[in-house]
């Protein structure tokens, strides 16, 4: 994943560090709690994801919050979302910045795993900004030194994708969509291994940081609907360093500079 520049986290507020709060134009995420920050991957990812008319709505591994938050903004007035959390820490966080937003009750954080969830709905549209560095073999001081909580959020060890897809093949409805990202490295075997499950992959975002590099994430929409897949591409900086006009027209409701 790849951290926000210092320079988008705007504040209204000097007094505010840049690195605990992140301003949106119509929320703020407060994450000085949580161990994965608001990353480019995560508004990329809930700009493109489009619930439209989606009553439903689920969040996994919602972190900061962030995602269910874009949901918020983006859904039906009547739209119910339901954002989860393995780390305490994190749900708790989550809560507090849906509580200060403008849908503090369109928005229900809970604490709790994948496998413990209890709904008494299916989701007609399912998000999730899974971790998906593989568990690391030998010694590695930036991955020995990490907390608990961020191995979590960063780590398949916690949420293997084949966990992750059989949960959504299970409680996505019939004509609805399921939003996640991994690495473009990986891009094949989610495809692949999504298909086995029952989702079809009907449209992908590749992301590179310019055009000078190999994409470095894909974003992926799936159903249990077997269309003609799209593929697009996304640069998010120019030849001259500054961000692409496409990437200012996907992000443009949520950050404050654009």
């Amino acid at each position: 994943m790849v951290a926000l520049e210092h320079h988008v986290l705007e504040n209204t507020n000097k007094n505010i560090k840049r690195t605990t709060m992140f301003r949106c134009k119509q929320f703020v995420v407060n994450q000085t709690n949580c161990a994965m920050k608001v990353n480019t991957d995560s508004m990329i990812l809930g700009s493109w994801a489009k619930p439209n008319q989606s009553a439903h709505i689920l969040d996994i591994g919602t972190g900061t919050g962030i995602l269910a938050l874009m949901m918020a903004q983006q859904s039906l007035a009547s739209a119910k979302i339901t954002a989860i959390d393995i780390d305490e820490g994190a749900a708790l966080q989550a809560s507090a910045n849906v509580g200060a937003s403008p849908w503090p009750t369109k928005i229900v954080v809970q604490h709790t795993k994948l496998s413990d969830l209890v709904a008494d709905n299916t989701f007609d549209f399912i998000v999730s900004n899974p971790p998906y560095f593989e568990q690391v073999k030998g010694h590695s001081h930036a991955y020995n030194s990490q907390s608990d909580t961020r191995e979590q959020a960063r780590q398949t060890v916690s949420l293997t994708p084949a966990h992750l897809f059989s949960f959504v093949i299970e409680h996505l409805t019939s004509t609805g969509e399921f939003y996640c990202l991994y690495p473009f490295a990986r891009e094949s075997e989610i495809t692949d291994l999504a298909a086995e499950i029952g989702l079809a992959t009907n449209r992908i975002l590749r992301v590179q940081h310019n055009d000078q590099h190999s994409p470095y994430v894909t974003v992926f929409c799936m159903s249990k609907q077997h269309k003609k897949s799209v593929i697009e591409n996304l640069v998010i900086r120019d030849e001259s360093g500054d961000y692409s006009s496409r990437f200012k027209a996907l992000c443009r409701d949520f950050y404050l500079r654009f």
